[in-house]
Order: structure tokens, then C-alpha cells, then sequence
């Protein structure tokens, strides 16, 4: 597992919470909040490179989730497109666009859904084979069911899903989140640890 840049973990240590963008509609929010880190999602390739120079402009950190917006998918020049028009970081649930990723110098977040014991064993290798900078823990809930060496394999991490309230942050922190993600705007300006 990667060291957790010095620019993110500064950044989630100010703020725990990324926000969750998803669609050109739910842009303007996150600009006017004094969160800084975004996970965008479900924007259409056309609308990508205006977005990213918009937030970008306005120091915001842009993780892209690649499987969730239409154009980049599973095509081999997606990531470089990405990195060529300024975005930070890369979201995905695939092994190997996080090690392109990885190889081409930006941030990466693994997205796991664990929803079965079954899989974990799965989601566990295919970290341990992208060595993200950051692991997506999806649904949050689940995160008390694991065992520390489970969540040892799968750290750091971001808790995702679920992610109410303030005290929901509070909780994910307590154990052991290196920070969170929520679509909720009223959670995107929580500051420092709780």
C-alpha cells in the first residue's frame, strides 16, 4: 500500500469528508463548500474537461470516478485522457486502471464493495495488487464486521455508504477511517477530526 500523499492526508485531516458529485447539477454546491476533495461521478465525456479546469481553478483536489461516467469505462486511453486534461486522481474498482493510475503519477482510490464474506478474500488481492493511496470501503456499515487484520489488508480507507450524520463521520473516524465520502452537501464543510 502506497503512503497516503502529504496533500490528501493534509487535506482529509482539515476536512474527513470527500464529496460525493454526482452529475454537472451538484457541481455548483460543492465549489461554494470549503470541502476540497471530490469524488466526481456520472458526468458525460463532454462535459469532463470544462468541469475539471472549473474546479481545478477553484483548488479543489478532482478524483474521477472512471467506471461511473460515460465515455471513459473500459477503454486502455481513458486514464491518460483523465491525466492529460488535469485530473488528480482516478476512482475505480478495477485492478488495473488504478496501477495505470498509479504508474502515470496520480492519486487512486480502490473501490470495494464488500457485501459477503465470500468476496473479501477477492477485494483483499486486488488491492493488495493496485496499491491504491486510498481503499473505498462500500456499504460503511460492514466495516464493524471485519476483523483488524481484514481491515489492515484494506486500509487506508475512506468509509462510503450510509454516511448520514455528523455523528456517522465521528463514527468512521473512531474506527479507523482515514476519512469519508458522502453526496450529503450539509456533511461537506465538517472540519478537522471529530
Amino acid at each position: 500500500m502506497n503512503a497516503l500523499p502529504d496533500e490528501l492526508a493534509g487535506s482529509l485531516t482539515r476536512n474527513p469528508v470527500i464529496a460525493a458529485v454526482f452529475g454537472v447539477d451538484a457541481v455548483a454546491s460543492f465549489l461554494a463548500a470549503q470541502c476540497r476533495l471530490c469524488i466526481l461521478a456520472s458526468v458525460a465525456l463532454h462535459e469532463l474537461e470544462g468541469l475539471i479546469k472549473a474546479l481545478s481553478g477553484a483548488g479543489k483536489f478532482t478524483f474521477v470516478n472512471i467506471d461511473a461516467c460515460s465515455g471513459l469505462g473500459q477503454d486502455r486511453g481513458a486514464v491518460e485522457y483523465l491525466r492529460k486534461i488535469g485530473v488528480q486522481g482516478v476512482v475505480s474498482t478495477r485492478t488495473a486502471v488504478i496501477q495505470r493510475a498509479n504508474h502515470m503519477g496520480m492519486a487512486t482510490i480502490h473501490k470495494v464493495f464488500v457485501t459477503d464474506r465470500s468476496n473479501l478474500p477477492r477485494s483483499t488481492q486486488a488491492v493488495e495488487q493496485s496499491k491504491p493511496d486510498l481503499v473505498q470501503i462500500m456499504p460503511w456499515p460492514v466495516v464493524s464486521h471485519l476483523e483488524p487484520g481484514e481491515i489492515r489488508a484494506l486500509s487506508p480507507y475512506i468509509a462510503s455508504g450510509f454516511i448520514r450524520t455528523g455523528a456517522d463521520v465521528a463514527m468512521a473516524l473512531r474506527e479507523g477511517a482515514a476519512g469519508v465520502s458522502s453526496s450529503s452537501p450539509e456533511l461537506w464543510d465538517l472540519a478537522g477530526r471529530h
